[in-house]
C-alpha cells in the first residue's frame, strides 16, 4: 500500500488539464469581449460621423449674409436626410447585423443620433442562440465665433 501512495506518476495530468481548461475559458471570454468592443467602437464611429453630417445642415444663406451669430439653427429635414445619407454609405451597415437608426432628434443647433445593431459573439453564440444588442448615441452642435 505504501508503494501505491508514494507513487506520484500521473499526478501532473489533473494540473495540466485544469490549466488547459482555465486557459480555454480565458481565451473564449477575451475573444468574445474583444469582438463586442470592436463592434461597439465601429458603431460609435458611425453614429459620430452621422451626427457631424447632420450638423452641417444649416441655413447657408443666413451665414453668408452675416445674420448668424453664436449658435446656428439646423434644418430638421435636411439634417435627418444628411444622417440617412451618411449611414447609407457607412461600412457598419454591412458589417453589423440589424443595423438601424433608431432616433434622430434636432433641437435648435443640436442634433442627436441614436443607432443600434446586433452582434453574435463567436463563442457565446455556440452556447446560446441569443444575439447581443449594442447601442450608440452621439450629439453635435453648430457654433460660430
Amino acid at each position: 500500500m505504501r508503494r501505491v501512495i508514494a507513487n506520484e506518476a500521473g499526478s501532473m495530468i489533473p494540473l495540466v488539464l485544469g490549466m488547459l481548461l482555465i486557459t480555454t475559458l480565458l481565451v473564449t471570454v477575451v475573444t468574445d469581449v474583444g469582438s463586442m468592443w470592436l463592434a461597439r467602437r465601429s458603431l460609435q464611429a458611425t453614429v459620430d460621423g452621422a451626427a457631424l453630417a447632420g450638423s452641417r445642415a444649416v441655413d447657408l444663406a443666413a451665414i453668408y449674409a452675416g445674420q448668424s451669430r453664436g449658435r446656428l439653427t439646423l434644418d430638421s429635414s435636411a439634417a435627418s436626410q444628411a444622417v440617412r445619407d451618411f449611414v447609407a454609405i457607412s461600412p457598419s451597415i454591412r458589417q453589423l447585423r440589424s443595423f438601424r437608426v433608431t432616433a434622430i432628434h434636432v433641437s435648435g443647433s443640436t442634433i442627436t443620433v441614436r443607432v443600434q445593431a446586433t452582434i453574435r459573439p463567436p463563442f457565446i453564440s455556440l452556447l446560446s442562440s441569443h444575439d447581443v444588442q449594442i447601442v450608440a448615441q452621439a450629439s453635435a452642435e453648430t457654433i460660430t465665433r
